[in-house]
């Protein structure tokens, strides 16, 4: 009995340090270490994160560094798990919710890459001014629709990854409960808000100048960090979907 409950107990502390490593260390690592570098004060340290490249626009630039590249990587991530779910799930129902979801994560990574204008620009060496790059950095009411996206993704991920995991034990219904993210998911979220904060503070005191040149993350741009801490949420989130079945399978 004794050797059966420190089994357990070895188990239970085994799954606590993966799951501490996968929703905390992992994300405060990585952007720890974007941070690191963009602020260290070194040039080609920041450079790493938001180089400069003289012949394109000036906020193409950063598109092309570690903290940009990163999220696409994730994005990319995310949507190769869909599109596998699409062939592994059996259910029309099922088939559709991740084909839907796979059109949103593609019109995402295609927004972030400019559906590949820079990329294009970067090997051509040519830019056009006139070109409609993407949707979210158009303006509506004076302001770039990217400032509506944020304010509402940060409104619904409050709700999804911190209030309802907080109250999961409490829905009675087991289909809805299990799409409720678990409490490890607050943990990842509250990392992003942490190091959105910590950007912030170490731009907003200068820590971005280096011989007297601003940085190439400026102004909201440097919600970057906290965008790729947004992305891995998802990320881990559509790990959880993916075993999931969408809907009930029919007793026999």
């Amino acid at each position: 009995m004794g050797d059966s409950c420190a089994r357990t107990s070895s188990y239970h502390d085994i799954m606590n340090t993966k799951q501490l490593v996968k929703f905390i260390l992992i994300p405060a690592s990585i952007n720890l270490l974007c941070i690191a570098l963009y602020f260290s004060g070194i040039k080609f340290a920041q450079q790493i994160v938001a180089p400069t490249v003289p012949w394109l626009l000036e906020n193409s630039w950063r598109e092309f560094g570690l903290l940009e590249l990163l999220q696409n990587v994730v994005l990319l991530a995310i949507l190769f798990l869909l599109l596998r779910a699409i062939k592994s799930h059996t259910l029309v129902l099922e088939k559709v919710f991740f084909a839907l979801a796979s059109s949103v994560v593609l019109f995402i990574f295609l927004e972030e890459i400019d559906y590949g204008l820079h990329f294009y620009e970067l090997i051509s060496g040519e830019h056009s001014e006139r070109v409609i790059r993407n949707w979210h950095n158009e303006e509506t009411n004076n302001k770039q629709n990217v400032r509506y996206l944020q304010k509402a993704a940060n409104v619904l991920m409050a709700i999804w990854f911190v209030v309802l995991p907080l109250f999961k034990n409490k829905i009675n219904n087991p289909f809805f409960r299990s799409f409720i993210p678990s409490r490890w998911f607050i943990g990842t979220f509250l990392v992003g808000v942490l190091i959105s904060q910590l950007a912030h503070f170490l731009s907003k005191n200068d820590f971005a100048i280096i011989e007297g040149i601003q940085g190439n993350l400026k102004g909201n741009t440097t919600s970057e960090f906290r965008e790729l801490n947004n992305y891995y949420l998802y990320l881990l989130y559509t790990i959880q979907l993916v075993s999931l079945k969408v809907v009930p399978q029919e007793k026999k």
